[in-house]
Parts: C-alpha cells; sequence; structure tokens
C-alpha cells in the first residue's frame, strides 16, 4: 500500500516539477525605455528604449509617456500590461541599477541613479498595469513648462 501511495505521489509532482522546469527556461526579457532621453534636447539622443531584445520572449512597454519642458525631456513613463510581474519589472531594473536600489515594500521599487541624474520608482498602475518612471533630479521649475505659468490667479 506504501508503494502505492508514493507512486502516486511521484506522479502527481512530476508534471508539476516539469512544468516549473520550462517556466524557470523560458524567463522573458524585459526591454525599459533608454534613461538617456532624460535631459535629452536633440535626436542624437532619441533612441526609445535601452536595449533590443533578439528573442521572442522579449516584452516591451505597451506604452512609453514623456514628459517635456521647454524642449527637454524630464520624465518618461513606461507602462507595461498586467501580464509583467512587479518583480520580473524589478530584475530587469535591478540589472542595470541594483547597487542605486533604495529600501522599498513589497509593491513597489525605488532607485536613485546619482551618477545620471534621476531617479526611477516602480509602481502598480490601474487595472494591473505596472509602471516604471523615470525622473530627472530638478527644481520644481525646473519640470514645470513656462505654458503653465502662475496658477494662483
Amino acid at each position: 500500500m506504501g508503494t502505492a501511495y508514493r507512486m502516486m505521489a511521484v506522479a502527481c509532482f512530476s508534471p508539476s516539477l516539469c512544468a516549473f522546469a520550462q517556466q524557470r527556461e523560458a524567463a522573458r526579457t524585459i526591454v525599459l525605455p533608454n534613461p538617456q532621453l532624460i535631459h535629452c534636447h536633440s535626436a542624437e539622443c532619441s533612441q526609445l528604449l535601452k536595449q533590443t531584445a533578439g528573442d521572442t520572449a522579449a516584452v516591451y512597454p505597451a506604452q512609453v509617456l514623456t514628459d517635456l519642458v521647454n524642449g527637454e525631456i524630464v520624465g518618461l513613463t513606461a507602462v507595461y500590461d498586467k501580464s509583467v510581474s512587479t518583480d520580473e519589472l524589478r530584475d530587469a531594473v535591478n540589472k542595470l541599477y541594483g547597487k542605486w536600489s533604495l529600501p522599498h515594500g513589497d509593491r513597489m521599487g525605488l532607485w536613485r541613479v546619482e551618477a545620471d541624474q534621476f531617479a526611477i520608482s516602480l509602481f502598480d498602475g490601474t487595472e494591473g498595469a505596472k509602471e516604471i518612471t523615470y525622473l530627472k533630479f530638478g527644481t520644481y521649475e525646473s519640470h514645470v513648462p513656462s505654458a503653465h505659468l502662475d496658477c494662483k490667479k
């Protein structure tokens, strides 16, 4: 009787172990936006994505938004759909900026890249989407377009 139970246990767990192994082998490459766009004033630095992914398992952002102030890109947000996990995105950012990671909670991530004068945040967006935002260091005035003059009137 004990042998029968062991055979059933092996039969039940073997497919799940194989599925887990296949899942680990098929790790996806997360393509991040290019942080060189921050401070960009010309077409020379206008490459939108950080890296290219030649494999079919690459995950690109569904949307990339830029914040412009007086012709300079001061912010950049990449939106990934709900099929991309927070852990996948955190790992992708950590591959490039792990040494600048700040303490964070379970559902988000923060990085302060002093050398390049920008910060990165990772957070849950609406309807399960995830967002990675790059923002250059600066003052309030350096992030507000001149069209948004005196809001006190």
